[in-house]
């Protein structure tokens, strides 16, 4: 079973915010010199938003897909509060571009550890990472769907990319089957 551990979304508000007066308005520090975004935080749920003069915004770290329905309710509203113009008049269209997970294969494993530089030879090359001495985990390039594993000896799996949670679930589905499908053929 996958658990969310992070979305990123986006919705836009205008053709053009003046995200100086924005920060000035709300009490927030702001320097653009340092990054075109405002940082606008969501204490509950706890939620980033990102606010650009083009009007975008860009939210992350929500574990569901209502926080950031609320998040960017609660922007919008703090706009409108203070006399910017907005478009619409409830909830804006909001873009899912990226929900992390992860999981847990090691219900699938024989023992209590899998080795990953055998799990990188037996899986296709080219969609392949592992350097343990630059990072613990093995990347593999998923086709379909087009996600990114992470894959830890341990058996616990980060799961990046998916666009939705059925992507992320099935994204699971095919990890388990080709880590399967590599350990049963290799086996003999």
């Amino acid at each position: 079973m996958v658990n969310i551990v992070n979305i990123v979304a986006s919705t836009r508000y205008s053709n053009f915010i003046d995200v100086n007066e924005v920060a000035d308005l709300l009490d927030i520090d702001y320097e653009q010199e340092q990054f075109p975004g405002m940082v606008y935080r969501v204490k509950t749920p706890k939620v980033c938003i990102l606010l650009f003069r083009s009007g975008k915004a860009v939210a992350t770290g929500a574990k569901t897909i209502e926080d950031i329905h609320t998040a960017f309710k609660q922007l919008r509203n703090d706009l409108v509060s203070n006399d910017f113009d907005i478009w619409g008049e409830g909830d804006c269209d909001i873009v899912m571009h990226n929900i992390v997970t992860t999981c847990d294969i090691s219900d699938i494993m024989d023992n209590n550890k899998l080795n990953l530089s055998n799990l990188m030879i037996r899986l296709p090359f080219e969609k392949t990472e592992y350097e343990p001495e630059q990072f613990p985990g093995l990347i593999y390039r998923g086709s379909e769907p087009q996600v990114v594993y992470l894959i830890f000896s341990s058996g616990r799996c980060v799961i990046t990319g998916s666009k939705d949670f059925d992507e992320a679930e099935y994204a699971e589905q095919v990890l388990k089957q080709d880590i399967k499908e590599v350990l049963f053929d290799y086996s003999v």
